[in-house]
């Protein structure tokens, strides 16, 4: 019995820190892609952190654990179904990279989604993120023309150089066939 209640909280736990994939910056002893761009997008003033009304905001809790609360930010404080956005997720726990990079890919197979360079995305956020702890915030920032850069605790630490990007990945938390949906209702004001 013991054993399995240990089995089961080491997958509850597994399952809590894996599900979104957000940021978290891991060493590798890899260079790093050309994908990952360590510097601001050059349009700092569309990619940049800013203060706007919120639309919506969620606690992910997976049975009895706090896993993160959600923010979503717009310029006019609705959902229009793309950018410019704010994405800012306050982990309630320490995370590693690596698990969060595992469960970005499997919230995109349980939305049925690929793309040709997923593979190389997935590469370059293990290499971009650092592992999470209890507190930080992550953002994802993305402009009107799809631009993204990642913010961690209001950091900038770097982007993913790729039109598709901002929208594949940020559609785990705001597409309708979000792994999430009551999540995704509250984040976008549906409630």
């Amino acid at each position: 019995m013991t054993v399995i209640a240990r089995s089961d909280l080491a997958a509850a736990i597994m399952l809590i820190t894996l599900w979104f994939g957000v940021v978290v910056p891991a060493q590798s002893a890899e260079p790093a892609s050309s994908v990952v761009t360590e510097t601001p997008v050059t349009k700092p003033d569309a990619v940049a952190l800013e203060v706007w009304p919120t639309v919506g905001q969620a606690r992910l809790k997976i049975l009895f654990w706090n896993v993160y609360d959600s923010v979503l930010s717009t310029p006019t404080g609705t959902w229009q179904d793309k950018g410019p956005y704010q994405l800012a997720l306050t982990y309630l726990r320490d995370i590693p990279a690596q698990q969060l990079v595992d469960e970005t890919e499997k919230a995109w197979r349980d939305q049925g989604r690929s793309h040709p360079d997923e593979n190389l995305w997935l590469k370059s956020l293990l290499l971009l993120w650092p592992d999470v702890t209890e507190g930080d915030t992550l953002v994802l920032a993305i402009d009107a023309e799809g631009n993204n850069v990642f913010w961690l605790n209001n950091r900038v630490i770097g982007s993913i150089d790729h039109p598709d990007f901002g929208a594949f990945f940020g559609g785990i938390w705001l597409d309708a066939d979000s792994p999430r949906p009551a999540l995704r209702a509250k984040l976008v004001g549906q409630k």
